[in-house]
This record gives structure tokens, sequence and C-alpha cells, in this order.
């Protein structure tokens, strides 16, 4: 599976507010490959842990899949194709960064 990081246009784009959070977690594909491939690429992100949080868009079309990593409010963000149950990018979202609070 090719491991694809988006830019934060790509990631701004793959996505329709409002986001609804999802309590289950039985769609999605096998996922534990595509994070290892992710760790090995890349450099600012050493571990991952377990599974945060999952959003659906308000089109229905795409899942976030937040997963813990070893910094606090900094997120492994798996976005999955709704349709195909098929993961299309990663893109590494760091809270504290996106609303300026400090570490």
């Amino acid at each position: 599976m090719a491991v694809r990081a988006l830019t934060r246009a790509q990631f701004d784009a793959c996505f329709e507010e409002p986001m609804r959070l999802l309590d289950d977690a039985t769609h999605l594909p096998e996922i534990d490959h595509y994070i290892d491939e992710v760790i090995a690429a890349e450099t600012l992100l050493e571990r991952v842990g377990n599974i945060h949080s999952i959003y659906r868009d308000a089109s229905g079309r795409v899942d976030q899949v937040l997963i813990e990593t070893e910094q606090n409010d900094r997120y492994l963000v798996l976005l999955v194709d709704v349709s195909r149950s098929a993961l299309f990018g990663h893109f590494l979202l760091d809270l504290s960064e996106e609303y300026g609070i400090d570490r």
C-alpha cells in the first residue's frame, strides 16, 4: 500500500463541515500496515497509540480517523474514502499549532 502524505490544501479539501463524531469503527479498512509505513516515512512521527476518534464529513464521503501520537495534541489523521472503504492518505494534525496553544 502506497503511503500518501497530504498537503494542508489537500487535507482541507477532503471534508465538508460539519463533521460528525462516529462511535463505531467497524467500517474501517485494514490500517495497521499503512500506519507502519507512515511511521517509517515520517520523520516527525516516532510511534502512535490508539484511535482517539473518528469523524465523518457532512457529505458522508470521507472519514477522518484520528490516532494518538507520542506528542499531546498531535494526531496522525488517516483519511478514508467511505464508499470504497479504502485509505487514500494521511495528515499530521497538530492542534497546538492550529490553535496557537503552547505545549
